[in-house]
């Protein structure tokens, strides 16, 4: 009779191998972002959430009061975040790091059940260095870093449901519930759910219910949100913001052309193509094929706009890392098949390239050697902490300069920046009595100056920053400040007016008033 105890030996020695190099995968992953929690306030984006979530703790509705053209739960997690930890960048960076963190190791637990130990350890690797690293902005707070958690959780429960090939529909409609509320972070995790549908519409031969209850449960999320803004008298604005300003802001990028534009869609069909072609064959499409094709769908959702951010592709990361340890030209016997995936994979390459090149040649943030050198030569004091700020952008010691002369003066809470300095209001617990943040949402969005200059004359703030270095002048807010607010510092770009005594900004001037046909109405 055989001795069972040496293989339970052999199994426990193995199980705390495979523990202890996970566990390593997650300070590998720490590791990387550690330098992240001590960045100073310089990325516009996170500002303008920071600067949002501001206004929402200080008792604004969203979207009707502070507005920008992202869907709300990256607001509301700021506000949180802001709310317990305070609105610094080191706590923002560690409650991101815990996000990545969980989602390499649903990540992960895909991989394990679709590969084994091995190579969802090499899938751990992959994850913590592509959302460590500056590369693709991985160590930043953006919405896609918070999104992917919960697209990551709905393809583990959709991986776990098909390999038990279960028939109950709540776990269709759960999966669908987190593509849902992966969507209230950013609108292009439908192409993650598209993929989902896609492999339940190859794998089943009733595809319809299951594909049913994932819609059904998509819709929670949507009914709830649209709800809430119903509620607070918001839903015009929310539904201009999530749905109405999407053309507008994809074609702000340079133009791609038709090819690029084309190009980003091929892959998909090609990996679907491939897929059905196997099946007609007689061969066998399973869940170990999926990766490629999540991967594809999700690479449409990042260039779904001509932008050239990087951190548009974190949105394939988990994909990515679970194709490359899939092996997808070995599971393919036909030749025509994999010059078709090889065709798929360049196309991926081609069209990122297009796209991204741009960034990576302008912008030194993006390159890790650097990025770490930078932080090092900081923490060790060989560089001082303006010339640290500096590294990243002039932006941080203005943000910086102009709190310290609000403090000084001191002469109230409410201030409107004519800018691209949105982690003012964060910075220096400021509100903004207006929608709109920085000049690039002011300049863009149909009808937003008008706006701005009836916010503020029915609202005056304290202050009003007006730089030069904006994305378009505003002359009408230089009319508006002349005669009610005297300028209390200059400095590089940018002019700081406070405003004038009570009886003069009773009498504005005609000139400083806006036209009332030119005053936006509810989008």
């Amino acid at each position: 009779m055989t001795n069972p105890l040496p293989l339970r030996r052999a199994f426990a020695r193995d199980d705390l191998v495979f523990a202890a190099l996970a566990a390593g995968t997650f300070v590998l992953a720490f590791v990387l972002r550690y330098p992240s929690l001590y960045e100073p306030r310089w990325y516009g984006d996170e500002g303008i959430f920071a600067a949002i979530a501001q206004n929402i703790r200080h008792g604004e509705t969203l979207y009707s009061q502070a507005w920008d053209n992202k869907p709300p739960l990256v607001f509301f997690t700021y506000a949180g975040i802001q709310s317990v930890f305070g609105t610094g960048v080191f706590p923002l960076h560690l409650i991101t790091t815990l996000v990545v963190l969980a989602t390499q190791s649903v990540t992960m637990l895909i991989a394990f059940a679709l590969f084994g130990r091995a190579r969802a350890l090499i899938v751990g690797v992959i994850v913590a260095f592509l959302l460590g690293t500056p590369i693709i902005e991985g160590n930043l707070a953006m919405t896609e870093t918070f999104m992917i958690l919960p697209t990551s959780l709905a393809v583990l429960c959709f991986v776990r449901a098909e390999q038990r090939r279960s028939e109950r529909l709540a776990v269709y409609a759960t999966v669908g519930v987190l593509i849902g509320i992966a969507a209230a972070y950013k609108q292009v995790a439908i192409f993650d759910g598209a993929a989902i549908i896609v492999m339940i519409w190859l794998q089943r031969d009733r595809p319809h219910r299951a594909i049913a209850a994932f819609s059904a449960g998509f819709f929670v999320p949507q009914v709830i949100l649209a709800a809430f803004f119903i509620a607070s008298g918001a839903f015009q604005d929310y539904w201009y913001a999530v749905v109405g300003s999407l053309g507008l802001y994809s074609e702000l990028g340079p133009s791609n052309g038709p090819f690029l534009r084309a190009a980003g869609y091929l892959p998909a069909l090609i990996v679907v193509a491939a897929l059905l072609r196997r099946q007609q064959q007689g061969g066998v499409v399973d869940l170990r094929d999926f990766p490629m094709l999540w991967l594809a769908f999700a690479v449409i959702g990042a260039m779904s706009s001509s932008l050239p951010f990087p951190h548009y592709l974190q949105q394939a990361v988990p994909a990515l890392a679970l194709t490359l340890v899939s092996k997808p030209f070995a599971r393919e016997r036909e030749g025509v098949t994999r010059i078709a995936l090889a065709l798929a994979a360049v196309l991926l390459v081609t069209v990122g390239y297009g796209q991204f090149s741009l960034a990576y040649r302008e912008r030194h943030q993006l390159e890790p050697v650097a990025y770490y050198h930078t932080f090092v030569s900081h923490q060790w004091g060989t560089m001082s902490d303006l010339d640290y700020d500096y590294q990243f952008d002039g932006k941080v010691a203005a943000v910086d300069d102009i709190v310290k002369a609000i403090k000084r003066d001191g002469r109230g809470d409410t201030a409107y920046a004519w800018s691209e300095l949105p982690w003012l209001y964060p910075a220096g617990n400021l509100t903004n009595p207006t929608r709109y943040y920085t000049s690039f949402l002011g300049e863009i969005v149909p009808g937003a100056k008008p706006e701005i200059l009836r916010d503020l004359d029915a609202n005056p703030p304290a202050y009003i920053v007006i730089s030069n270095d904006t994305y378009a002048p505003f002359g009408e807010l230089e009319q508006f400040v002349e005669g009610r607010y005297s300028l209390v510092h200059a400095e590089g770009d940018w002019r700081l007016y406070r405003r004038a005594s009570e009886s003069r900004s009773q009498n504005p001037s005609k000139a400083a008033m806006p036209s009332p046909d030119l005053r936006l109405s509810s989008q």
